[in-house]
């Protein structure tokens, strides 16, 4: 007995009681897992002339697939005019953007630039013969020598051509998957990358292809700062 009194056995169990309590909580919380980013959009522009663009890195488990796509590619020896305004066009590039409403766009500067010079470009291949003429939802048959369009790539072995692997599919499919609400998910760690389908690699290819690609995230959010190498 101090100074204070006799202490009883309960009055001695509190403190041990609370810091057991505080022990289990903060394990609680530690278990609990971290909440999962936003999904992202992200715009993608090909101009027909170069082989691909990255547009996303992407988790395990990540979901994720083309929801528009647009432009129009010629395969045929371009005119004095084509040439002219594909030289206009930028290097590949994706950029992040916010959806809005239904159809998501595109509102940044870079964005509209290339809207104009696509329009332009389709004006011109207005007269170019059809049959070399590819959009970028193509769906390529034995007909048209099985080329046009765009495809994405998530680590096969041959990113350059189409070889109709696990990793590889067509723009046609995925907005076909978008429109039933669904899309792929990805598993391993991987970059996306979007190509023209050209396995006779033609010297001449003209236009652009762009589009949106959703990707939902089903990895924890990583915080903190990164550390110095």
């Amino acid at each position: 007995a101090g100074a204070g009194g006799p202490v009883t056995a309960a009055a001695a169990r509190r403190p041990v009681a609370a810091a057991v309590a505080g022990v289990l909580a903060a394990a609680t919380l530690a278990a609990q897992p971290s909440a999962r980013p936003a999904p992202d959009v992200h715009y993608w522009v090909l101009p027909a002339d170069r082989q691909a663009v990255e547009v996303a890195r992407l988790h395990p488990n990540d979901c994720y697939v083309i929801q528009e796509a647009d432009g129009l590619a010629y395969f045929g020896a371009p005119t004095d005019a084509l040439r002219t305004l594909q030289d206009r066009l930028p290097a590949p590039f994706a950029r992040r953007v916010e959806p809005h409403g239904a159809h998501t766009a595109c509102g940044l500067g870079i964005c509209t630039e290339i809207a104009g010079i696509a329009a332009a470009l389709e004006r011109e291949m207005a007269s170019a013969d059809p049959r070399l003429l590819r959009r970028a939802d193509h769906r390529p048959t034995p007909v048209d020598r099985w080329f046009g369009g765009a495809y994405t790539d998530v680590g096969s072995e041959d990113r350059e051509t189409f070889r109709r692997t696990p990793e590889q599919r067509m723009v046609f499919h995925h907005l076909a998957t978008a429109r039933r609400g669904n899309c792929y998910r990805a598993k391993a760690p991987r970059t996306l990358t979007v190509h023209v389908r050209d396995q006779g690699r033609r010297a001449h290819r003209t236009g652009v292809y762009h589009g949106f690609l959703y990707v939902e995230h089903h990895h924890p959010e990583t915080t903190g700062a990164a550390a110095e190498d």
